[in-house]
């Protein structure tokens, strides 16, 4: 009877493995039709977003893990695997039906991994292909499941079988043990009944639960919020000076922004299902981004780091597309650019790379001189939750769902979102939008602008670059110095600009040190000045009242063309551009008394030139070099020079400089020097003595309008 006991117990353990094996192999076939519906569900968002945007969802990097996983299950279901429990051999008839179902994995992993690494156009019939091919795979893994489970099922009778008859044998001794192991087979039985239901439910159920996670969450912040909000609102109302106003309304606009922020990590589950619906309007993409710079402001302030946006004058002024969304991207990547950045810079930059139509393309960067993130790292930065070092995170703070929400929120703006960094030297964060435009713009204003000369000042090289490229976008003629000391050694040649831009603080002199000594020699309407400044309109204590106006910076785009419209009017170079329009160029079929001495080294420019002043009725003389340009003027006065800026004997720069010298600065002749790359030469040009500049080749009308110009002003 104790044999007969042993034996029941034997078979008892041996039916436990071959069960627990069972399981593992039915989990494992369960599981692989879930990972096949994971990514056809995402093959078919890649599918929407080609049909919504002008570029292709390129970073499904969690594609590639599913299908990791998902050749990783399968060859431990084809050849066992002691770590996912897989050890027990199949039948020859389960064998086949995986042989059967492999290929289909292999067509649609080859195909799927083909579209995600392409940078072109994604190809609908290669989608269709994929999507097939893992619903046959599910198909051959639903024979699968179903045919391990009747084969657990009829192996269990078997035992039964079995382990009654030795039970049989030893019926009283064995009593006990009988009653024992016939509860512990049904528990077992009853649990592996429910264990392939359970695995088909969990991914549902754990949606539901962050779901509710993130409503009760959003419930508790926005609770408090409101009352910030209301407070707010109270206080407005009561008596405040100007800095206290200006309190109030940014945290007004936090209290709000933080509210928006909470709606989209509620709506963040949706987001990655594909069912957040977008709500599209027209609005005008250059004041949204001022805004969150506006917000953005006080906190880079207290940091002392410098704020700057860098818009493309060819955007146009209105987009059709979800404000909100691109306002949350935009806000998360500067508050991450500020927050880790200790000191210098953060630039906002905004590009238009593509226009069809109407539909536009936008790219933005946000630039930062911060901690930088090691390139290792930085591909995981747009996970849910991902965090690139907790040190990191202990100092500067986040919960790094940000840039995972950022991520979600571009792809449904019908972009992407990227990342370059070095460690030490700071990131670059793009992303790129696609929305549609009625392409309305100010351009009545900026043709206003068209000839306008500046002089613009900012010892921040890249707020240097912006406004150089503003201004000249607007048609501006803006020349720079990146030091204040450098103007006040052409103080006397200031006349030639229309207005002056400068910044307030700067090194060594200061902004207002600068107004002063131009101050000194022009008047207000003479020489308008329009200064650029971080710190508040009380503080700039313009008592004598050197400045025309102010900015605060990051400079507004609107806001900068306004203003400079404001203190200058229309410029005397349009005035030129009008009386020549009037008169038909009738100086043209007259002779005219200006004296012009044309200073160029090679043949084919000096004839062009001569050429185009005889045709516009000019009187001039000719040389090849600088020297030949010091002995004439000795000789004779001349009203004009035109000259290379760059020449094999003497270039330009030296003979003005000598001219300057000898004849003085009263009686020079008005110097314009011919060059092939402006924003080089300019300033040198400019320091030397020079008083304009034109780009070969010279187009007759340009150097018409420039003669009239500079006779005008003399």
């Amino acid at each position: 009877m104790f044999v007969m006991v042993m034996a029941s117990m034997a078979v008892l353990y041996f039916s436990l493995n071959v069960q627990s094996s069972y399981t593992a192999k039915v989990t494992l076939s369960s599981r692989q039709k879930a990972l096949s519906e994971e990514v056809s569900k995402e093959l078919m968002i890649v599918e929407k977003k080609r049909l919504n945007s002008l570029e292709i969802l390129n970073e499904k990097k969690s594609i590639e893990i599913i299908l990791s996983r998902m050749e990783n299950a399968q060859k431990a279901l084809l050849t066992g695997n002691i770590q996912y429990g897989t050890t027990l051999e199949n039948t020859d008839e389960v064998n086949a039906m995986l042989q059967q179902s492999s290929p289909f994995l292999i067509t649609g992993r080859d195909i799927t991994l083909e579209i995600i690494k392409s940078e072109g156009q994604v190809n609908s019939e290669k989608i269709s292909n994929a999507i097939q091919a893992f619903d046959e795979f599910e198909k051959s893994m639903n024979n699968v499941t179903g045919k391990y489970l009747s084969e657990t099922e009829m192996f269990a009778g078997y035992i039964v079988i079995v382990f009654w008859s030795l039970l049989l044998c030893a019926l009283i001794l064995a009593a006990f043990s009988r009653f024992y192991i016939l509860k512990k087979v049904g528990n077992l039985m009853d649990e592996n009944s429910n264990e392939v239901g359970e695995l088909l439910t969990e991914l549902e159920e754990s949606k539901q639960t962050k779901n509710e996670f993130l409503a009760n969450m959003s419930h508790e912040i926005r609770t408090p919020l409101n009352g910030v909000l209301g407070m707010t609102e109270i206080l407005s109302k009561t008596k405040l000076d100007e800095d206290q106003r200006g309190y109030v309304r940014n945290i007004h606009s936090s209290a709000t922004t933080l509210i928006d922020m909470v709606n989209d990590i509620l709506d963040f589950s949706k987001l990655k299902s594909g069912k957040m619906e977008i709500q599209k309007e027209r609005f005008s993409l250059t004041e949204c981004v001022e805004k969150v710079i506006d917000l953005m402001k006080p906190i880079a302030q207290a940091k002392k780091l410098e704020l700057m946006s860098d818009f493309d004058p060819s955007i146009p002024e209105d987009l059709l597309q979800d404000e909100r969304g691109f306002r949350q991207v935009l806000l998360n990547l500067v508050n991450n650019a500020i927050k880790f950045t200790d000191n210098g810079e953060v630039l906002v930059k905004a590009e238009l790379i593509n226009h069809e139509g109407e539909f536009v393309q936008i790219k933005f960067t946000v630039k930062d001189t911060g901690i930088g993130i090691d390139t290792t790292r930085a591909s995981g930065l747009f996970q849910s939750f991902y965090q690139v070092d907790s040190s990191i995170t202990k100092k500067y703070g986040g919960s790094g769902l940000g840039l995972a929400i950022s991520k979600n929120l571009v792809q449904e703006l019908g972009g992407r979102i990227w990342v370059e960094s070095t460690p030490g030297q700071g990131s670059s964060f793009f992303f790129t939008i696609v929305g549609e435009t009625s392409g309305s713009s100010q351009q009545s204003k900026i043709n206003a602008l068209n000839g306008v000369r500046a002089l613009i000042v900012d010892d921040n090289k890249t707020n240097l670059k912006i406004l150089v490229k503003q201004l000249s976008a607007w048609g501006v003629q803006a020349t720079p110095f990146n030091s204040p000391e450098l103007v006040t050694e052409i103080m006397s040649s200031l006349h030639k600009f229309d207005f002056v831009l400068m910044d307030m603080q700067m090194p060594e002199m200061d902004g207002r040190a600068l107004a002063e000594k131009i101050r000194e020699r022009y008047s207000t309407s003479q020489l308008p000045i329009i200064v650029l400044s971080s710190v508040g309109e009380h503080l700039l204590q313009d008592k004598e009242g050197f400045y025309n106006a102010y900015l605060t910076k990051p400079v507004k785009q609107n806001k900068l063309l306004d203003t400079i419209i404001d203190v200058i009017g229309i410029s005397p170079l349009e005035k030129a551009k009008e009386q020549i329009s009037k008169g038909n160029f009738e100086l043209a079929h007259q002779k005219s008394n200006i004296k012009i001495l044309v200073a160029q080294d090679n043949e084919l420019s000096r004839a062009v030139t001569i050429k185009t002043l005889q045709l516009l009725g000019h009187n001039y003389d000719s040389v090849t070099s600088g020297r030949e340009v010091l002995d004439k003027s000795k000789r004779d006065d001349y009203d004009l020079i035109i000259m290379d800026v760059i020449s094999e004997e003497m270039n330009g720069i030296e003979t003005t400089k000598l001219l300057k010298k000898r004849i003085g600065k009263d009686e020079m002749p008005v110097i314009i020097g011919v060059t092939e790359n402006e924003s080089r030469d300019k300033q040198d040009c400019m320091l030397a003595g020079m008083d304009d500049l034109v780009e070969k080749p010279m187009r007759p009308e340009v150097l018409q309008q420039k003669i009239h110009y500079w006779l005008e002003s003399e």
